[in-house]
């Protein structure tokens, strides 16, 4: 409400502040006018301000920004810790999703329902203890350097008789995110590079399963995307 009543209020305020000006007449004559256009400017600053204020709802958070080189490291850290099977010392905000499927049968088929094929590793458990595992983990969704991990469409598992299916979310869904930040009105007065348009980094979820021991996997598809940890 108040974010579609904040055009009106400034227009009505800049046009009260130029009646003024007029009906003042020749007072303010020798006053330059460009000065009287630096107040309304500096007047419309402030109105905008306290307006931020009312419309920054329950909904609005405040998010700390991540240099783009801490978002590759971090990338690299998670792929590292992943391929040499270091599962337990991963960073709980990397986990996506976690499931468990009991499961008793020699072997397993296993179908990648999507429009790229994610990397896959494989972890075989000590004993056979007839549970399937399946973990997807990011490094997140970014956005300008904000965070935006828990807005990701998460894939799904699923077990039906012998056939383990992985089900990854189309490429192409939106995200519909409103950002406020400093612009060429803050900008100006304390520094920083403008900005025209919003980097994203976005690095696709990584699957992780945890196999009973004897279990072994058959695929139609290229294997090339399974990757086995602790071999």
């Amino acid at each position: 409400m108040m974010l579609s009543i904040l055009p009106v209020a400034i227009v009505v305020f800049i046009v009260v502040i130029i009646i003024a000006i007029i009906m003042k007449g020749k007072k303010f004559v020798t006053i330059k006018f460009t000065y009287w256009l630096l107040l309304i400017y500096i007047g419309v600053l402030i109105i905008s301000l306290v307006a931020a204020s009312f419309v920054m709802g329950d909904s609005t958070k405040v998010r700390e920004i991540v240099l783009e080189k801490d978002i590759r490291e971090n990338r690299l850290e998670l792929e590292k810790q992943l391929s040499s099977g270091s599962f337990e010392q991963i960073d709980a905000n990397y986990l996506l999703k976690q499931s468990s499927f009991e499961y008793h049968q020699p072997s397993m088929k296993m179908m990648i329902n999507g429009h790229f094929a994610p990397r896959i590793f494989i972890e075989k458990k000590e004993q056979d203890d007839g549970v399937i595992d399946a973990y997807a983990f990011s490094s997140g969704l970014y956005i300008d350097g904000v965070n935006f991990t828990e807005r990701i469409t998460l894939p799904t598992f699923s077990l039906n008789n012998n056939q383990f299916e992985i089900s990854l979310p189309d490429n192409h869904e939106g995200i519909n995110i409103s950002m406020i930040k400093n612009e060429f009105t803050i900008t100006q007065f304390i520094g920083g590079a403008a900005s025209f348009f919003n980097p994203i980094e976005h690095n696709e979820s990584i699957i992780y399963l945890r196999l009973p021991k004897s279990l072994t996997i058959q695929t139609e598809q290229n294997s090339y995307f399974l990757e086995y940890v602790n071999e």
